[in-house]
């Protein structure tokens, strides 16, 4: 009889990030086993010490284990495989970790915020977290760049003399000295969260002052701001089950010199917090309404003169001036955005999203989108969502790293 895999999962559902990676290992589970999963009783209901945990996690005899950082020293005694998803600092070799593409994330989060026509930029992080100083420096080089300033504020993730009254303070000051108007990202959502409600405080009004921008498209904590936060989505679900197909080859005892499951942004969830153009040109404003609004048809530039009401070349200078890029890339950007969304979030057909955006033939509809991303539809859904299962192909990425698209080892 076939040997079933039964892995100890100790990675809590208390954030998104880890729900969706959550999500991709039991899907992968259910795809590759079934695998028997080991967990936890909640704390509230059997308190134990770190030995009374240890000793019941020895009678599992699970086969590998999938961990947060913080739970690695307790955990490596059992002496079988694991994946530890990484909170604070890279391990190092000799571990299979779960990391986040923050050189992507922090990339992303600059160019949404230089679409919106703001000329002054933040970024709120949080010292002593690598994921936090890596989204940091590629924000910051993405920003300058483009030619403009960002100004970084960074607390210590834990300091056991500070409150988060004091911080509040400082938060406080720091935003006020900040130019007007300005768009931040935040490291996380929860740090986005923090930022509005300092922002309540103060009465700095969002998106109007300031725009904000989360990581990881919690929605628990995106939609009980006020106004709600947009968020940088992350391939979690993907990320999990490229995880739980590396673990699966280490329980089986094969040799991988993968270290690394990378987790890649997606796209960009808009809602209010980010809902602005700071553009001082109405007519400008208008043309980016227009073509926001109309993301689900196939215009032209032409189609913009009912709205802006000047000649096709000083619209084309305009969108130059202030944006960087011409009216009909501003166009072709936006429906992209609207194309990656309905991939990601819903389960329509590659024919049916075509068929919805107007486009003439499925064709044509592909062909747009692989000159905008440099894959196919069919390949950019699979590669962000995770109900495709693994499949064996050919990464590109650096050595040592695990795609999150096929779940497999890089060459």
């Amino acid at each position: 009889m076939r040997h079933l895999p039964s892995v100890i999962l100790l990675i809590p559902a208390a954030r998104e990030f880890d729900r969706g990676l959550r999500r991709g290992i039991v899907e992968y589970g259910k795809n590759h086993g079934p695998w028997t999963f080991y967990e936890e009783v909640p704390a509230y209901l059997h308190g134990l010490t770190p030995s009374q945990r240890l000793r019941s996690m020895r009678a599992w005899k699970a086969d590998g284990v999938i961990l947060l950082q913080d739970r690695l020293a307790e955990v490596k005694p059992l002496g079988i495989p694991m994946v530890v998803s990484i909170g604070t600092r890279r391990l190092g070799k000799g571990y299979t970790e779960i990391v986040c593409d923050n050189e992507a994330i922090g990339k992303l989060g600059a160019t949404t915020l230089l679409g919106l026509g703001l000329r002054h930029f933040g970024y709120c992080g949080l010292s002593g977290l690598e994921f936090s100083d890596h989204r940091a420096a590629s924000f910051l080089r993405t920003i300058e760049s483009a030619g403009r300033e960002a100004h970084h504020y960074s607390h210590q993730a834990s300091h056991p003399e500070r409150s988060w009254y004091d911080e509040q303070k400082q938060l406080a000051r720091w935003l006020g000295g900040l130019p007007k108007p300005a768009g931040i990202l935040a490291c996380n959502d929860d740090r986005a969260r923090m930022l509005s409600e300092v922002c309540h405080l103060r009465g700095i009004r969002i998106p109007d002052d300031v725009a904000i921008l989360g990581v990881d498209n919690d929605e628990q904590v995106c939609s009980s701001a006020n106004p709600p936060l947009s968020s940088i989505a992350l391939a979690t679900e993907r990320g999990g089950y490229a995880a739980a197909a590396l673990l699966d080859a280490l329980m089986r005892g094969r040799n991988t010199t993968a270290e690394l499951v990378a987790v890649s942004p997606t796209h960009v969830v808009s809602r209010q917090s980010t809902d602005t153009l700071a553009i001082d040109d109405p007519i400008l404003v208008r043309s980016l309404r227009f073509i926001r609004d109309n993301s689900d048809k196939a215009i032209r530039v032409a189609d913009l003169r009912s709205v802006a009401w000047v000649s096709r070349r000083a619209l084309q200078d305009r969108f130059k001036h202030f944006l960087g890029r011409t009216p009909m890339e501003e166009i072709h950007r936006c429906r992209l955005e609207r194309i990656q969304r309905l991939l990601i979030e819903t389960d329509m057909t590659v024919g049916e999203i075509a068929m919805a955006l107007g486009f003439d033939v499925d064709a044509h509809f592909s062909r747009f989108f692989s000159r905008q991303t440099g894959i196919t539809p069919r390949e950019y859904r699979r590669k962000n969502r995770v109900r495709i299962p693994v499949r064996v192909g050919h990464y590109s990425g650096p050595p040592g790293t695990v795609d999150s698209v096929t779940g497999m080892p890089a060459p």
